[in-house]
């Protein structure tokens, strides 16, 4: 009986276990650096957890995840509302539609892709802060923030390799 319990309590954690960690990481992300213009080319944390888990492990991370999350970094960050919702969700949408080219690919080929991806997103996300501000924001922002997001990809991968090993391990009772 007790068995049955802590298997159905692990089950339920590893299936929260990409959502958490993303929402953990996020908030990570979020905490104040006291640079001057940071907050302009932060690393999307966002961005890359869920081009991680679309293409590792898109069973348990569908896309109200990337929503929620988007809509998590929006207050941590002071964004508008819906801007990292929407671009988590079109990026979530697009790597799902092209996860059979994902499957086997090297590192450097996901990596490349991604870097299409943070590239648009930066964009995408400059397009509407400029439309809703009504004002042509330097676009020197968005390519520094997309070089940092792309630069620290490797090292985000390899952290939630780890947490996926985690999730797969077998239950040890």
């Amino acid at each position: 009986m007790i068995t049955a319990a802590i298997q159905r309590i692990d089950r339920a954690a590893r299936h929260l276990a990409p959502f958490l960690t993303s929402v953990l990481l996020v908030m990570f992300s979020a905490l104040p650096v006291y640079l001057p213009g940071y907050g302009q080319v932060a690393v999307d944390v966002g961005l890359m957890t869920v081009f991680y888990w679309a293409i590792y492990r898109p069973d348990l991370f569908p896309a109200i995840c990337a929503f929620l999350l988007g809509i998590w970094q929006d207050i941590l960050v002071g964004s508008p509302i819906g801007l990292h919702a929407l671009i988590l969700i079109l990026a979530n949408w697009a790597i799902m539609s092209q996860r059979t080219f994902f499957q086997g690919k090297s590192f450097a080929v996901i990596w490349w892709c991604f870097s299409l991806v943070a590239l648009a997103a930066s964009l995408l996300s400059w397009i509407i802060v400029c439309v809703l501000n009504e004002i042509l924001i330097s676009p020197a922002a968005v390519f520094c923030q997309a070089a940092l997001t792309v630069g620290a990809f490797p090292f985000m991968a390899w952290l939630l390799a780890r947490a996926q090993h985690a999730i797969i391990r077998p239950l040890d009772v």
